[in-house]
């Protein structure tokens, strides 16, 4: 049986019920470092220790965090954790799992006796040694490139609240990514924004996994947001090769569609 951890309206996890969850006897506990819409980051050494206390394995997707946020995966105990190259400035289609030695998996596809027979197939070595050299660079640049990447997205945030007064910016704002920057803007629906932005801007109004589910957001529902904001929401990233050029051209895109969008209704 499947135990959702409920959220509250900055999609921070209620850590309590987290726990009360894991002392029911748990198989796996599954947890984000980093929200993929809002942007929030999870106290996933915490997580990891509770998970440790009551002995359940803690698998743990990093796919937004790992290169952005330090991750100490022995030092915290984790048994599993995902992550994807492409977040990391590597290359599209290769990703892996890093598994606790002695941790045993059971294979969903069999055979590959080379990968000790946990999957088929051969390895994509080209993507590997991308990945790997993706890892090595964001070692070397983390630290002084998501500072960096924070300020443009905080100078960006400014630009949209003095052109935009209705502005709400969603998540924790003291403890999220730094290239992530999710708004809302009460009364202007995201369908028309995205109508007006598709060949201007690249931003969307959920996380890649969800594109092209009309739905609303199963993040923002579960953070018990009201609907005005939930249909006006927007997803805009930043990362190191973002310019001030594009933060000025990105919020003139913005304000100018929420302008027009407006003076229609």
């Amino acid at each position: 049986m499947m135990i959702p951890i409920p959220v509250d309206t900055q999609a921070c996890l209620d850590l309590d019920q987290l726990e009360q969850a894991c002392a029911s006897g748990l198989h796996l506990l599954c947890t984000m470092a980093a929200n993929d819409e809002v942007g929030t980051l999870y106290p996933i050494e915490t997580i990891a220790a509770i998970a440790q206390r009551y002995q359940v394995p803690l698998l743990c997707d990093a796919c937004q965090a790992v290169g952005k946020v330090p991750i100490r995966f022995n030092e915290w105990g984790m048994t599993m954790l995902a992550l994807s190259a492409h977040k990391l400035y590597g290359p599209q289609g290769v990703g892996a799992l890093v598994v606790q030695r002695g941790h045993r998996l059971a294979p969903l596809l069999y055979g590959g006796g080379q990968q000790r027979g946990l999957r088929p197939g051969t390895l994509n070595l080209p993507g590997i040694v991308g990945l790997g050299e993706a890892c090595r660079l964001r070692m070397a640049e983390m630290a002084v490139d998501e500072v960096e990447i924070g300020r443009k997205r905080d100078h960006l945030q400014a630009l949209l609240q003095s052109q935009i007064p209705d502005l709400v910016i969603n998540g924790d704002l003291h403890n999220r990514l730094a290239g992530n920057l999710h708004i809302a803007i009460p009364g202007i629906p995201n369908s028309a924004m995205m109508a007006r932005l598709r060949h201007q801007i690249a931003i969307s109004t959920g996380s890649a996994c969800s594109s092209g589910v009309e739905a609303p957001s199963h993040v923002l529902r579960a953070m018990n947001l009201p609907a005005p904001l939930i249909d006006g929401s927007l997803r805009i990233g930043l990362g190191k090769f973002t310019t001030a050029s594009d933060l000025a051209q990105a919020s003139d895109h913005i304000s100018r569609a929420v302008l027009a969008i407006s003076r229609l209704r």
